[in-house]
């Protein structure tokens, strides 16, 4: 079975948030595209959510920038949920366990932010043995040069398209 993973689709990354990325927008579209798609061929789609300490400058735990962005809510469905606290979201989660419970053998990576956590996530320990897809068009850094170096550099080891 595939996984698709949606890493920190979160209200701080667009505008009007603590940390707004370049493309934001168009990154959030693909991945709802992409979200369907996983949905319509039943696979499983993971959701992931960054929360940060009180005073942190972005993700604050219980705040409106750290709540996932609407659409992607709305996307999920009954799509697990998992709370992390790193960059790498295997990290300290039960995310390797859901991926074991539902046979998983393929991952398909999508978020924010390209250069950080897409980029911890797809070279985690956890994700060793699985083929990983990252779609480009579907994640967002600072800014899309960021992006595309993050990119670039996964291309050493993990499909990009």
């Amino acid at each position: 079975m595939k996984a698709l993973i949606v890493i920190d689709i979160q209200n701080d990354y667009f505008a009007g948030g603590h940390f707004p990325l370049e493309g934001a927008e168009e990154a959030l579209q693909s991945a709802l595209v992409l979200i369907e798609t996983a949905h319509g061929n039943n696979d499983l789609v993971v959701v992931v959510q960054h929360q940060a300490p009180a005073g942190a400058p972005f993700f604050e735990t219980g705040s409106v920038g750290a709540d996932l962005h609407p659409s992607i809510q709305s996307a999920m469905r009954n799509s697990p949920l998992v709370v992390k606290h790193e960059a790498d979201s295997f990290l300290r989660t039960n995310l390797a366990e859901l991926l074991r419970q539902h046979k998983v053998d393929t991952i398909d990576l999508v978020g924010m932010m390209t250069q950080h956590c897409v980029t911890h996530t797809a070279l985690s320990p956890e994700a060793v043995g699985y083929p990983v897809t990252i779609h480009a068009d579907a994640c967002a850094a600072p800014t899309r040069a960021l992006s595309a170096l993050a990119l670039s550099g996964l291309k050493a080891r993990h499909l990009v398209v």
